[in-house]
């Protein structure tokens, strides 16, 4: 290749690069797990202490500047009213949130669109202080609270989307004040979370639910809190049945949860199972011996139940990553 030749296809190579790079619009991504709830459900309500598990695949709310484009949150969620209080600000973006779960209930999709907002939010202050420090679980929860419950029934605990801020598996324990992140710490066991298809609104199943007794619930938790610092895998197992059953006890798992639980405890190396969330309704999380879950993953391909997550899958909590 002569010299002029060789010039020209670099120029015209830096050229096509400008244009890339000129066409490129700068945005922010805020990364946000799934959640679920191992344990703590309704206990959380009453401010008592919660398992969180978050995980893979993560949400992600794209951030580019703009004109006040809210893609697809809605206006009366809590993201969409957390905006409205702030639209001056909002309105010099565009937004764009990925659902990583295509609109299946029971993750936190909606949890995820608030603590990427509330994270935009606070990054005008992010340039001038460490965004941990910002990202104060006191006032996040306080601003959620502000926009997620309009007095009746009850309130929604929060302690989903703190887990989702710490990542890991998130105790959070409100009445105390406390959080705990760990990593999960039984080598002979694994779990599954298993999607059901089912759907129940957890803000309006909130509006009319009453109050309740939860000293039995607190009292299985124990359990499974003792399991994570003993790190003894039976506790685990005894701790999960056991809130399972007092779920039960309270009704607080729905008829079509409590037939799968109970086809799902005949399989083999099935260890435990619970509904989680509102009702149990949409997510079902079973535990299994460590590489031992072919019976369960034949089970949910032959009637069509998705799993959609695992204790592999384990994911870090609120990331942001790219510039504005």
């Amino acid at each position: 290749m002569t010299f002029l030749k060789s010039f020209v296809r670099r120029k015209e190579l830096l050229r096509r690069r400008n244009i890339t790079l000129k066409g490129a619009a700068m945005s922010l991504v805020y990364s946000v797990p799934g959640k679920t709830f191992l344990a703590g459900e309704y206990l959380a309500l009453h401010g008592g202490p919660a398992l969180v598990f978050l995980s893979q695949p993560c949400f992600e709310l794209e951030v580019t500047k703009g004109a006040g484009g809210k893609g697809t949150i809605h206006k009366e969620s809590p993201a969409g009213r957390f905006m409205q209080k702030h639209e001056d600000y909002f309105l010099q973006f565009d937004l764009n949130f990925k659902d990583a779960y295509a609109g299946r209930g029971g993750f936190g999709a909606s949890t995820a669109q608030f603590l990427g907002v509330y994270a935009l939010w606070l990054h005008k202050e992010a340039y001038h202080q460490d965004m941990e420090k910002i990202l104060d679980f006191k006032h996040l929860l306080e601003a959620y609270y502000d926009v997620a419950w309009n007095g009746v029934g009850r309130r929604p605990s929060g302690a989903d989307l703190v887990g989702q801020l710490k990542g890991a598996l998130t105790f959070f324990d409100k009445r105390q004040g406390l959080i705990s992140v760990k990593s999960w710490p039984f080598e002979d066991l694994e779990f599954f979370l298993i999607h059901t298809g089912n759907k129940v609104a957890t803000h309006e199943h909130l509006k009319k639910l009453s109050d309740f007794d939860s000293s039995t619930l607190e009292k299985s938790f124990t359990f499974i809190r003792d399991s994570f610092d003993k790190q003894q895998s039976e506790l685990f197992v005894e701790g999960v049945n056991s809130y399972a059953a007092a779920l039960k006890d309270l009704g607080f798992t729905c008829d079509e949860t409590l037939q799968l639980l109970e086809k799902l405890k005949d399989l083999d190396d099935v260890k435990a199972v619970k509904g989680c969330g509102a009702l149990g309704a949409d997510v079902v999380l079973a535990v299994t011996t460590k590489g031992e879950h072919q019976a369960l993953h034949d089970y949910c391909s032959q009637h069509s139940l998705s799993i959609l997550s695992s204790s592999g899958k384990i994911s870090s909590g609120l990331q942001v990553r790219g510039s504005l």
